[in-house]
């Protein structure tokens, strides 16, 4: 089999930390698979390396994910991404099918004692591409038009809030799915796939919840908060929370992406439990200790998929 220094040219990536960046239209790329690695969308800084071609883009952990120019990559640190650029042009179903050689096959060998890096990468052996390879990417087909938005030029007032000021929090019901006979309601868990399904199962209509958020007590991602519009179940690993006065949908929206952005503090060895959680706070913009659920409703109008997905979340 060929090596991976055969194909393509192995090179660290190199821009500054994301924080630095002003909001634009280039993608930054970092660890992990989540939104296939990008970060952001940034306006790349003097000094980063912007990459103009098709490529497999490297974690640390070897964690591979292909990447469609432009984009910058995490690069600031000792354990910078390594992006490989095709010697030769390779198609995204070709550099996919590598990719997820990768993934299957040879991340294993990577991890916190034993990163990756351009000199351990480059020998390591890949599949020969084939010029159609049993590899597919259809899920641009499925997205709704992306429509270009102006992120507002000002900077809004935030303020901290109590989750038991805005939420009664209470665990879920149940300990283990096994317990529950199969269904059609869906079982939250504390897991970050699936928006935290874990099974789907039967229980009582009084054990039945819906436009609600919960919060992961413990789990990899201790913390994760997920927004269910339609009717769920949960375990006693995440707390249910109900809104102490009405909140519009774009406002719980927002407490979620607020709330996943304090999952640092958080983590398998240290889980979360209620008291906790009672005294978590999360910055939402506000006007004299009132949330300002207008200004929430401009910020996520913002975004790119907003107008798409509100109507999927209405009540």
């Amino acid at each position: 089999m060929p090596t991976i220094d055969d194909l393509f040219n192995p090179q660290t990536a190199k821009a500054s930390g994301f924080a630095q960046h002003e909001p634009g239209l280039v993608a930054y790329v970092t660890n992990g698979f989540r939104d296939n690695g990008v970060l952001g969308f940034v306006k790349p800084k003097a000094g980063d390396r912007i990459f103009d071609r098709l490529s497999v883009v490297l974690s640390a952990f070897c964690e591979a994910t292909v990447q469609i120019p432009p984009f910058v990559a995490r690069g600031n640190g000792g354990s910078g991404l390594i992006v490989l650029e095709p010697k030769t042009a390779l198609t995204a179903a070709q550099l996919g099918y590598i990719a997820a050689y990768i993934n299957t096959t040879l991340k294993w060998r990577f991890s916190w004692s034993r990163q990756a890096s351009v000199e351990r990468v480059r020998r390591l052996e890949v599949p020969k591409v084939e010029d159609n390879p049993p590899v597919s990417f259809a899920v641009r087909d499925f997205l709704p038009p992306m429509t270009a938005q102006n992120p507002p030029a000002w900077t809004p007032n935030f303020e901290a809030f109590l989750l038991d000021d805005l939420f009664s929090l209470s665990p879920g019901d149940y300990h283990n799915a096994s317990d529950l006979a199969a269904g059609d309601i869906p079982l939250i868990s504390c897991g970050d796939c699936d928006n935290g399904i874990a099974a789907f199962v039967t229980v009582p209509a009084d054990k039945v919840y819906q436009h609600k958020l919960t919060i992961a007590f413990n789990g990899m991602n201790t913390l994760t908060t997920k927004f269910h519009p339609y009717a769920f179940a949960a375990k006693d690993d995440v707390a249910i929370c109900t809104a102490r006065k009405p909140l519009r949908v774009s406002t719980l929206v927002f407490v979620q992406l607020m709330m996943n952005r304090e999952r640092w503090r958080y983590s398998y060895y240290r889980k979360c439990f209620m008291d906790k959680l009672k005294r978590q706070s999360v910055q939402l913009p506000a006007k004299a200790g009132v949330i300002d659920e207008d200004l929430v409703e401009t910020l996520l109008g913002a975004t790119t998929y907003w107008t798409a997905l509100k109507p999927r979340l209405a009540a």
